[in-house]
This record gives structure tokens, sequence and C-alpha cells, in this order.
């Protein structure tokens, strides 16, 4: 594992541990709209107890008080593992509590600490601010996954809040330590408190939590800075994008939305299922670096039954239907590492009596090293705990949820396994900064497509700042954009298809010969002017963008897609039509008018509108509608008693997504009747009906732009659409316009000292990732290391240049250059050496 010693276990040691020296934008730091720099911070305090903090270039000020005078207040310089600062300290409450106020220099940060010198009870958080920077849009995360809200901090408690104005100026606010039992809320007033949930009424002596507050002029960069912060003060050495084969090869994955999840090819059984699905890959010549199992692995519920679905774990072991001979045996005959899905503790488990435990959950260490001896003698690297948000969540308390986080960690580093944590909430996304060995987090709800995308994107700016790597969770292969974004994070690729299914042209864009994966430095993240778009209620197309840094030189990677549909002429709410079988809804957010129609049976129920046209003739019915379930729900849509067709109602992703199907019908004039009727599947929750005259677009379409500046291009790049094939040449701060539908890919490539703009790879999306371009400088020469997998063909490298250019290698060895004088763009093939690396030089 690259850049940490898997046996190194390290936890929060709060202010003064020791931290690597990481820059700012870290290594698995998030992409910004704009590099920022620091925002010096200075804090006074008060005989009175009154408080301030100011951020002078920006204008801002903090403030507040401890409610009681200010003793013993003292200034001191000193610097820790996040720089230089200045703190202030002081006593209140009579001395039974200790305050401080940590500025520092050049990270955009301070730190509040609180500590309780003699037991008290749990009130009076510090900091409450009273006053701070209005700045009229909000961002937090709540709930399973931590999924991102616009514009409101409800069950967002213990999420990072984030604040920022139409320029994208931002401040950051959360716990720094004790994430499990922080507390953040909003008092009547406007107030904001940090601190400890209501269920722990006394805090003991010697109890010290903290709080921080990173500002800085980016949605992004205020992210990466705040984030930065926690990991360094953690001491989290932060884990590389390639560290373990998760991060670094190719995957094959069972979980929920997989085609083998809980279920398998008859006549092979699942074991025997999956050993095929080896095969298949092997002979088509696919790299698989790893094999996922999910909770059927392992025996659940009270009939400790492998296929009980809903149900906890009885064992945490290989089932004995499924694996007679244990899970050893089955990696060895697999001949690849495994990676292992668990949930909670049944309550009908024999651990409850063996064990100590907090809820459905274990927190005994005995157990933890018992758990991941197994695992590592089976050949597990990677252990995911899944169910945080709900069943696998430990009682609210001061040392029940540490103690199970902690030995979980622990044990898993002692063995030499990384962990991926699924269904966090926003505070177990904060307790990754304890662990170096926690390297990736699922942040988006299961089985990706289109519906999470948003989800995914908001999600990894969360995930990144915090040193731990998204990822996507199961797609298909042949799904190019899912496959796409997820090389895009910068975190596990992996799919799973069904035998006969998998799409070996689609993965080789992302992958070499030997299974390791191209990708860019960071996760792709949304632009800082869609997250002001979005938060002003313009829901703008959806523009993100990652990068691959090279000596001097940023390579873009921006990927844009439509979130708006045409509008109808007419619309017909769902709650005021008629209704059989199903019923008014109001419990899921997101729907228009007074409610939604819900389908309660799987036959029958049906929604039936009125609808009056102007005219006989073509006309476009649109259905707004939600369906979290992973499986189309499709409805029979009848107009006027006639023959119904049938229409699709694909999964949207969850109950509160809403999406738009449409299709074109003959209406008579007048009063005409609209009829969707369920037929087998139930119905997904539909808000209206809209109806247009004549034959208009039903999908998403939006135009898009974004400027170089945005990106944080300085200077002329030439953007190359990928999926069309066709460039431009964009001077510098000059803007891009498009119209995007289900999703348009940009590389864009600065123009060098050379006047070439590199494209690097022509066959892989991420065109100068690392471990396909080594290296690569223009010093009026383009000159780029070329990296192979042994044995691997040539490569086609490609670019803009305004005159043909000469290509020659040093090492390997490169065809002729072809060069089209209409489009300005050249190929050149490049071969490698014995050492599998071309050096090659393009010259203008």
């Amino acid at each position: 594992m690259t850049g940490i010693d898997r046996r190194g276990f390290i936890t929060a040691a709060g202010l003064g541990s020791a931290a690597l020296a990481l820059p700012l934008t870290g290594a698995a730091g998030t992409a910004s709209a704009s590099p920022g720099r620091p925002r010096p911070l200075k804090a006074t305090v008060k005989a009175s107890g009154a408080w301030q903090v100011s951020v002078r270039e920006l204008g801002w000020n903090f403030g507040g008080s401890v409610g009681s005078a200010a003793t013993g207040i003292a200034t001191r310089a000193g610097s820790d593992a996040l720089g230089r600062y200045t703190e202030t300290t002081f006593t209140f409450e009579s001395g039974a509590r200790r305050g401080g106020i940590r500025v520092y220099r050049d990270a955009s940060s301070v730190v509040f600490t609180d500590t309780y010198v003699k037991p008290g009870a749990n009130g009076n958080p510090f900091p409450t601010f009273t006053r701070y920077p209005d700045l009229g849009y909000r961002l937090s995360h709540s709930d399973c996954f931590g999924r991102f809200q616009f514009n409101t901090f409800s069950g967002a408690s213990d999420s990072p809040w984030v604040f920022f104005d139409s320029s994208g100026n931002t401040f950051v606010l959360s716990a720094a330590n004790h994430f499990q039992e922080a507390q953040t809320s909003q008092g009547a007033d406007g107030s904001i408190a940090a601190g400890v949930i209501s269920s722990v009424a006394t805090l003991p002596a010697g109890y010290t939590r903290q709080t921080i507050l990173s500002a800085s002029d980016g949605v992004g960069t205020a992210h990466r800075a705040w984030g930065t912060a926690l990991t360094r003060l953690a001491g989290k050495p932060l884990p590389a994008n390639d560290a373990g084969v998760v991060l670094s090869t190719l995957g094959y994955w069972t979980d929920n939305g997989a085609d083998y999840y809980y279920t398998y090819e008859q006549d092979k059984g699942y074991t025997g299922t999956l050993l095929a699905v080896r095969d298949e890959w092997a002979s088509q010549k696919i790299p698989m670096g790893y094999m996922q199992l999910d909770s059927w692995w392992y025996p659940k519920g009270p009939n400790a039954d492998w296929n009980d679905l809903p149900d906890g774990t009885y064992l945490y072991e290989a089932d004995k239907e499924l694996f007679p001979d244990g899970l050893s045996a089955f990696r060895k005959k697999l001949g690849m590492p495994l990676v292992t899905h668990a949930r909670w503790m049944d309550k009908s488990s024999p651990y409850h009596g063996q064990y100590a435990m907090s809820d459905n959950i274990v927190t005994d260490p005995a157990y933890w090293q018992h758990t991941m001896d197994y695992l590592r003698d089976s050949g597990v690297v990677v252990y995911e705990q899944d169910w945080l948000c709900n069943n696998a969540k430990p009682a609210e308390n001061l040392g029940d949820a540490d103690a199970f986080f902690d030995n979980m960690a622990h044990h898993a580093a002692g063995d030499g396994l990384d962990m991926q944590y699924c269904m966090a909430l926003p505070r177990d996304y904060l307790q990754s900064v304890r662990y170096p060995n926690l390297t990736t987090i699922r942040v988006s709800d299961d089985r990706f497509d289109r519906p999470k995308w948003d989800m995914f994107l908001y999600d990894s700016q969360l995930a990144g700042s915090l040193g731990v790597w998204p990822w996507v969770d199961v797609f298909m292969s042949g799904e190019l954009n899912n496959l796409l974004l997820a090389n895009l994070s910068a975190g596990p690729v992996g799919v799973g298809d069904s035998l006969g299914k998998i799409d070996a042209g689609h993965l080789f864009q992302v992958v070499r010969p030997d299974g390791i994966i191209v990708k860019p430095d960071v996760p792709i993240v949304p632009t800082d002017a869609t997250y002001v778009g979005e938060a002003a209620g313009r829901m703008p197309a959806m523009v993100a963008s990652t990068h691959v840094d090279h000596s001097g030189l940023t390579y873009r990677y921006v990927f844009s897609y439509a979130r708006q549909f045409t509008t109808p002429g007419t619309t017909y709410q769902a709650e005021d039509a008629t209704l059989s079988g199903a019923v008014v809804g109001r419990d899921n957010s997101g729907y228009t008018g007074s409610g939604f129609a819900d389908y309660q049976h799987a036959d029958g129920d049906y929604v039936e509108w009125t609808v009056q046209a102007p005219a006989a003739g073509t006309y476009t019915l649109q259905f707004r509608y939600a369906n979290a379930s992973f499986t189309d729900r499709p409805l029979a849509v009848a107009v006027n008693g006639g023959d119904a067709h049938t229409l699709s109602f694909p999964s949207t992703g969850w109950w509160t997504s809403w999406s738009v199907v449409g299709t074109t019908v003959t209406l008579n004039e007048g009063a005409n009747t609209v009829r969707a009727t369920a037929t087998g599947s139930s119905g997904g929750n539909i808000d209206w009906l809209g109806v247009t005259r004549g034959s208009v677009p039903t999908g998403m379409s939006q135009k898009t732009s974004f400027t170089l500046k945005e990106l944080g291009t300085t200077g002329r790049a030439y953007v190359y659409d990928y999926y069309a094939g066709t460039g431009q040449l964009v001077t510098g701060g000059g803007r891009v316009n498009a119209t995007v539908e289900d999703g348009t890919y940009w590389i864009v490539a600065p123009v060098g000292h050379s006047g070439i703009a590199f494209l690097g790879d022509a066959g892989k999306f991420v065109a100068h990732g690392t471990k396909r371009v080594e290296h690569l400088h223009d010093d009026g020469h383009v000159h780029a290391t070329i990296a192979f997998a042994a044995g691997e063909g040539p490569v086609t490298l490609h670019g803009y240049a305004p005159r043909k250019p000469h290509a020659s290698a040093t090492t390997g060895s490169v065809g002729p250059v072809e060069y089209d004088a209409r489009t300005h763009r050249f190929t050149v093939t490049a071969t490698a050496a014995a050492n599998d690396r071309a050096t090659v030089t393009i010259r203008p």
C-alpha cells in the first residue's frame, strides 16, 4: 500500500499531533474553480467573555460570548502540523472550563477548544456564534451516504455547515474531534452552537472538544482548506489514488444492483458462477484485480441463512452451504484478493453473549482481532462496513462509537487490511480522518446510474476534502458515462455484469492491459459556478471537473450534463386527477402542488386525467415521477379508452429524486382522458402530467457554459470533445458554450511554450494520467514519458498544433506523424522499449 504503513495505526491526537506536511491542495483534495490563497484570520477575547474572529480581506466577522466572564486571558505563538498559529486561551464559568481560539496564519482556519476542567452539565456550548456573515447560500449533508442538501441544515447536526455567496466566498464550520457525539444546531435567533449531542447529560473532567472554522474565496478551495486542516491535525497520511488493489486495479462487484447479487447461474452454483466470470474475463484478456463479496457470503438471521436478505449477521464467516471448504479455499481457487462486506449483528447472533456490544454492533476488541485475523488468512484486502446510518449504528454516548470504529480500524490495520465505509453518516465521513487505512467511502446510493450522478459529485467533495477516495458503487460495463464518472472519481472502478455481458472495449478506456487504472489526480467535483447556480435555484446544467498536473501544466477533464426538461405547455397535477387504488402521498419531498399519486398495488391501480386540447392532433405527454427501486416500473398509458401502450419509468435513484418521461399521442379537440395504469410492477410516484401541442423533446436538454478561468486554467487551451472527436482553441479567459443532454466530456489541454496542446493517450478517458503519461513538460518541445503494461502494443498519442509537428523517441519508438491541416490535430503512435517505457519528444 503506497504511502501508509498498514500496521502503523494512527488515531486523531488533536492539536499538536504529528502529520505529513501536505500542501493545501493535497493529493486527495478536490478540483477547485479557483486556486485560492490563505485568508489570515485574527481572534480577540475580552474580559466580558465576548470573543471575535475576523477575516479582514473578506470583510467578515464572527463573534459570540462564552456566557460568563473570561479570566486568565493569554496569547501565545506556536506551530503544529497545520503550521504557525497564534492562540488565545482563557478560563470561564468560574474556572470550571478552559477555552482556546487558535488562529493559523497560512491555513485559512481557526480551531476553538473547550475543555471541562471540572465535570459539568452538557450546556452552554462554546463556540456559539451570535454573529457571522450572512452569505446567502447554505450546504450541508445528512442521513445515509451523507447526502448533500442546499439551503437547509435539517437533519445535519453532524455535518459540516457550509456558507457561501454568489461569488463563491465560503466558510465551513464543523467539529474538529469527537465527531460521533458532536452536534451543531441553530437557535431561533439564528445563533449557531457547536456542542455535544443532547443524549449526553454530563461531560467529565478533562473532556476536550474542538471546532474548526475555515474560510476562503471559493467553494472548492474552502472545502480543501477545511479538510486539509482536519487530516493534518489528526495526523492522517493521505492514501495515494493507487493505494492497494481496490484503488489501483479494475474489480468485480456483487453488491446490490449487480447481476449476481443474491443470485447465480443455477447450473454452476454461486462460487462456480463467480469462477466462470473470472474465466470469461481472462478469455477476453480483461484484467480483474480483485472480487467483492457482498452480504450474501455469510449466514444471516435467526436461521443462519445466507439468503436471508432483510436480517443482520448471524456469524461473520463464510456460509458453509456456499463455501463448504471455507473462504480461504475459494480465494485460492479464484487466485485474486477479496473485498468482503459486513452488516450489523442480528439479535439472534451468538455474538451477543460472547462479546461486548452497543445496540447491534460489536465494540469488543477481541471480536475485531478474531475477525480481521480470519479475513487476513482468507486473502481479504479490504473490509467494507455497511449500514452505518441505521442498523450498524452504535448507541449515542461518549464512548461506544469510538470503541466500534477504533477497534475495527486498529485490528484491520494490524492485519494489513484497508477499509471502506458504506451508508455512512456525515459524522462517519469526519471520523475517517482518524484512520490511515480507511481509504474509500461510498458516496452515492446503491447501483450507480444517472439519478445518482449529482449525489456522487457533491458528496465526493466532502469525501475528497477529507482524504478519502469516493466509490460510486457498482454499474455495468456497457454504461459508458457511468464508467467515465467512476474513472473520474479517482477512486475504485468496478462492474457487476453477468456472464456474456462484459464490454471489454469500454473497460480498456479506463485501464491498461495489466488492469492498472489510468486516473486523474483528484476526484471530479462540481465547479463553484454550479454550486452557486444550484443554491440560487437556477438548476444549471451540471459542470464538474478534475485534473492531472504535469510540471507546471495542468490538464483538466470536464463532464457536463443536462438537469432540466422541456417545460410542458400545460401541467395537470396527479393529486387532482381521478385515482383508483393509488392514493395522494406527501411523505417524500420535491413534489409540486399539494402532493403526488402513490400507487399501492402491483396491478390495476391507475391515475386518470382529463386534459383539454385546443385542436385535434399530435401532443406530447410528459410524466414527472420518482422511482427509488432498481427496476423499471412501467405504466400502461391509454388515451380516451383506446389501446394502451407501455411506457418505461426507470429508477430515479431516490423517492425525492424526480425525473420526466414522455410519449407522443393523438388527442381530440376538447376534453380527453389520459390513464396511466400499473402493469405488474406497481408504479412510481407521479407528480404531474404535462401536455404540449406537437412533438417536443421529452428528455433532458440544456445549454451550458464554462470559462477556462472557472476551471483554474490561465492562457490558451485546446478544448477537445472526447465523444464527438472535435475540438476548439480557446483563448485565455475564453468561454466554452454547448448544449448538453446525457453527458458531454471535454479534455482541456493547455497550449505550452511549443504552441502545442498535447492531448495524451487517444484511447483513454484520462489521457494524461500518470499511469500512462509518467512525465510531461513543455520547454518549447513537448517531452513525454509514456508507460506501458508489459507486452502492450502501440499507444496512439494526439494533440493540437498550429502546423505539422515532428516526433522522435530516445527510448522506444514512434511512428510517422499524421496531421489534419483543417482541424490542426496530429496523431502519432508510440511503442515501448524493453523497459516498458517510451520517451517521446514532439517538436513544433
